[in-house]
């Protein structure tokens, strides 16, 4: 059982397999069309010679009755009955390739064929004439069923002398000319079946040639080994295939060099914080000094929460870097999320003496997205802007076409023209940030996340005024008014 399991998960046996039914239903098809013709057409010949012979037959017998010769007609029937009734007993007896008639039923006596001859308004019939057979008129061949068996009946007609002959023959000859073509055409077409299916298999086993090649340069790469496979000699068909293992392994190859990247940064960041703390511990081993030992209190909790925060996002990242989209998709009350964010925030807002300046749209706006990652978002937008600003951070909700706009903006110095191509990526901090505040560069690279997930785009750039400004850009199908909703904004 688990073999021919195994044999039907092979593509090769597979495609044989399906090749091999269909050449037989074709087959199949074929002899039965091929059959199909050959009883029609013979068919035709047949009746063409049985009205030959009653033709042939009227006009001897018509001759005889002319001149009074009753016998003479009547042997000339008989004789002519005789004759086809015994050669068509042979064909009947007859063993043939797929056709072997039932000798227990076949007798030398048994009657094939009748022939007879009428004439009009008298009591005269020569010959033995079929029991029950009621003629259909002028029809030159009509097909009757007899004894169990099909019949022809060919009749011809001398209207002017008012004699009609008939001759019916049972359809041995007929019957034994189709099964003996077709069984013999069968018997054929089967002995090509083995020769066919071995070229079939050959053929199969070089076309599917490269895909063992290609099997072969995969299952000989080393394990670290994320090269694109080689596209030499694959077949124009599985190109889609090989193209999109490449496209995967330069994913996978971009994943893990950004994997690496993040360690060694992840490491580099927790390297700083661990040592104070290192530090501060060896400090309190030492000292009896209460104002030292205060001090370095607030310098390990400064150290601790550095650290909190800096796992918290690399936390927050890594399950952002596992989504493929956003999770948790629903409406939301754009001014009531914002609300709730700038109240988070305005702590920090007070104690660096930073304004929020943040309009209520008049008509509530809705956008279409997972409530707990766009807070993360807007809660890294406001603090990076408060972490920069001097004294005002304002926020607004701009429709602009069928977009909507969502700016963040600060009165700080901005950042040189040369970092922002580096702005979004992860630890990245510029000299002059590192120099004015503290931060690990994680935020702007989850607020980059997070409007990916979303279908969003996010852009910085330097305000002429002085400052920054951050314009998150949601598309017409994730925004909308309040109003609108319930007749089937979002789905």
């Amino acid at each position: 059982m688990a073999k021919g399991k195994q044999w039907l998960n092979s593509l090769s046996s597979r495609l044989l397999l399906i090749l091999t039914v269909a050449m037989l239903v074709a087959l199949l098809a074929g002899v039965y069309s091929i059959i199909d013709y050959v009883d029609l057409e013979t068919e035709e010949v047949l009746d063409a010679r049985l009205l030959l012979t009653a033709k042939n037959l009227l006009r001897q017998s018509g001759q005889n009755i002319r001149k009074g010769n009753l016998n003479e007609a009547w042997l000339t029937l008989e004789t002519i009955r005789g004759l086809e009734n015994s050669w068509l007993g042979q064909f009947s007896k007859m063993e043939g390739t797929f056709f072997s008639p039932d000798k227990a039923k076949t007798s030398e006596e048994e009657v094939r064929v009748y022939v007879w001859l009428t004439v009009d308004n008298s009591i005269l019939s020569i010959g033995d004439p079929m029991p029950g057979f009621v003629s259909k008129g002028e029809t030159p061949v009509q097909s009757v069923t007899f004894k169990g068996r099909n019949w022809r009946v060919a009749g011809v007609h001398d209207n002017k002398n008012g004699y009609h002959l008939y001759v019916a023959q049972r359809d041995d000859l007929r019957v034994y000319m189709v099964h003996e073509i077709g069984g013999r055409l069968l018997q054929k077409e089967l002995l090509s079946i083995p020769i066919v299916v071995l070229v079939l298999w050959f053929g199969i086993k070089q076309g599917i040639r490269p895909l063992s090649r290609l099997s072969a340069q995969v299952a000989d790469r080393k394990p670290g080994s994320l090269q694109p496979v080689q596209m030499d000699k694959v077949p124009r068909e599985i190109i889609p295939l090989v193209e999109s293992i490449n496209r995967l392994l330069a994913r996978l190859q971009n994943s893990l060099e950004s994997e690496r990247s993040f360690t060694a940064d992840a490491a580099h960041e927790l390297r700083n914080p661990l040592a104070v703390m290192r530090n501060v511990a060896r400090i309190l081993q030492n000292t009896e000094n209460i104002e030292e030992v205060h001090a370095s209190a607030q310098l390990l909790d400064k150290s601790v929460a550095r650290m909190a925060g800096l796992l918290s996002q690399l936390l927050h990242l890594a399950r952002l870097d596992a989504l493929e989209r956003a999770e948790s998709l629903k409406p939301l009350v754009l001014r009531s999320l914002l609300e709730d964010i700038v109240s988070e925030v305005m702590p920090a807002a007070i104690s660096k003496g930073i304004q929020l300046s943040f309009t209520p749209d008049e008509e509530e706006i809705c956008i279409y997205g997972d409530e707990e990652m766009l807070g993360m978002m807007l809660v890294n937008m406001l603090s990076n802007a408060i972490k920069y600003g001097n004294s005002l951070v304002s926020i607004a909700v701009v429709p602009v076409g069928a977009a909507l706009s969502l700016e963040v903006t600060d009165d700080g110095e901005g950042v040189a023209e040369r970092d922002f191509p580096h702005l979004f990526k992860r630890f990245y901090r510029s000299p002059e940030n590192k120099q004015k505040a503290p931060g690990s560069g994680l935020g702007l690279s989850i607020v980059k996340r997070i409007s990916e997930l979303h279908g969003f785009t996010v852009v910085a750039s330097n305000r002429p005024q002085g400052g920054m400004k951050f314009v998150v850009t949601i598309p017409a199908e994730s925004w909308g008014w309040f109003r609108t909703i319930n007749k089937g904004l979002f789905k």
